[in-house]
């Protein structure tokens, strides 16, 4: 049980398993409002990117293909289709996570509301949910997921695992689960259940499998909930256990496991470190030399003739990643140093209809492409994701033989490199093609009675929430 320090005590004189804490502080924590204005915008910001995403080939895939196998009630936002909850979840994170402009966290390296959101929504179709439930629920599946991430590392990505798929599907039980008002021992059991759906593979980025992964976690989040308060039962071990999630996925640890339990809370993982809200669609390890970009273009007047060879530089496990440094298709291109940072370059942004134009093949930004050089260095501290001792650097090579070359150890959009209301407002309609005053509105998502309802009248062009 919780101390009144707020902290996870001792039973029977020995220290309270992992899988025991993490169940506890599910089903009994919150964050009051002490959250809001991290978790605020991030989830109006991740309705936008759901919006945006719903008429995206790969969204319109998953409808198509489960739309004869899992009819309901439950709104897929941005179409008049409906599907059963667990789909719905499904295609809701299919849809915010196609084109690549959803949140992300370091420690666990996911993209946590994409998924969170989408699961949360579809349960929130069979219970009355406000939105202070909602946001409660949130916290507790993004500090599973970001304590969690920082128990197994980023050893756990470097494998190769997606870690939005491994840990969000735990998050998005753990959510569920809140939500819907499981006890600790059903919350457990939720968790240990949705282990064995937990999967997901860096293998599968540049095709419609990495969005798809995105809402396998979503759905399986949303099932594992309604299996354990139906009395399904998992075990312990499938957490946190040598042989389980924490054990075979990364390299276990029991202290770093152990020194999980304190931390739940104390403080809240969105309160230190806060979540990256991204500005361009596209994989977040191309946003340092993006922002990189943006500076020497500025330098430049935008004049990018003058430029006769480009040299980035970055962490091996982020260009890892990033392996398409001559793109043939938009989901390549996204995943692609050269093409990005040509894009910045020659524009200045990157949006949604840059990529439905086939921004890589522009004859401007394939020439900057052609003359580009990708450079990956031995991670100095794999531990940190943004490592501000290791800054991405982007070096220039002019027509005169001149040099200009930026550094950027924080991408726009990081909480130490944050966005404002009237940039996120702007992203907002440059993707989803709604008036930006849409976006204000959609920050009263905290106070709404109803979140169902909210979000349902959010979706429907031109009409306030």
């Amino acid at each position: 049980m919780r101390r009144p320090d707020g902290n996870l005590s001792l039973r029977g004189g020995h220290a309270m398993k992992v899988a025991d804490a993490l169940a506890e502080f599910v089903a009994m924590a919150g964050p009051g409002r002490t959250l809001d204005a991290v978790i605020g915008p991030a989830l109006a910001d991740c309705f936008g990117c759901i919006l945006a995403g719903a008429q995206t080939e790969v969204a319109g895939r998953a409808q198509t293909a489960l739309g004869p196998l899992a009819a309901g009630e439950a709104p897929l936002y941005g179409t008049a289709a409906t599907l059963s909850a667990p789909h719905a979840a499904l295609v809701n994170a299919v849809a915010g996570h196609a084109l690549e402009l959803d949140d992300w966290e370091e420690p666990g390296n996911t993209h946590p509301s994409v998924v969170l959101l989408p699961a949360l929504l579809a349960a929130a179709q069979q219970h009355r949910v406000s939105g202070r439930r909602l946001l409660a629920a949130y916290a507790v599946g993004t500090e599973v997921i970001m304590r969690l991430g920082e128990a197994i590392t980023l050893d756990h990505y470097s494998r190769g695992f997606h870690a939005t798929a491994t840990l969000g599907a735990v998050g998005a039980a753990a959510a569920v689960a809140r939500l819907t008002g499981l006890d600790p021992g059903q919350a457990g059991h939720a968790m240990a259940i949705v282990a064995s759906q937990a999967i997901g593979y860096t293998a599968q980025f540049g095709s419609n499998a990495k969005p798809l992964q995105a809402g396998f976690a979503a759905r399986a989040g949303v099932e594992a909930a309604a299996f354990a308060a139906a009395g399904a039962t998992g075990q312990a071990g499938a957490l946190d256990g040598p042989r389980g999630f924490a054990g075979l996925l990364g390299q276990h640890s029991e202290d770093r496991l152990a020194a999980l339990i304190p931390r739940l809370g104390q403080p809240w993982a969105l309160a230190e470190y806060g979540l990256v809200l991204k500005p361009w669609p596209s994989c977040g390890y191309t946003h340092r030399l993006m922002t990189a970009a943006l500076t020497l273009r500025d330098q430049l007047g935008g004049d990018t003739g003058q430029i006769r060879a480009i040299h980035t530089t970055q962490p091996d496990f982020h260009h890892a990643i990033l392996p398409f440094n001559r793109p043939v298709t938009r989901d390549e291109a996204l995943f692609s140093v050269p093409a990005c940072v040509a894009q910045v370059l020659v524009s200045g942004t990157l949006t949604v209809t840059d990529c439905e134009t086939g921004f890589w093949t522009a004859p401007e930004a394939a020439r900057l492409i052609a003359c580009t050089t990708v450079t990956a260095r031995p991670a100095r501290n794999p531990a940190l994701n943004h490592d501000p001792g290791q800054p991405d650097v982007l070096a220039l090579t002019l027509a005169d033989g001149s040099k200009l070359t930026a550094t950027c150890s924080y991408p726009l959009g990081a909480p130490q490199n944050p966005m404002g209301e009237a940039q996120l407002a702007a992203k907002f309609r440059a993707a989803t093609g709604r008036d930006g005053a849409q976006f204000t509105r959609l920050l009263g998502w905290t106070d709404a009675p109803d979140i169902a309802d909210f979000f349902a009248a959010a979706a429907r062009h031109g009409q306030q929430p």
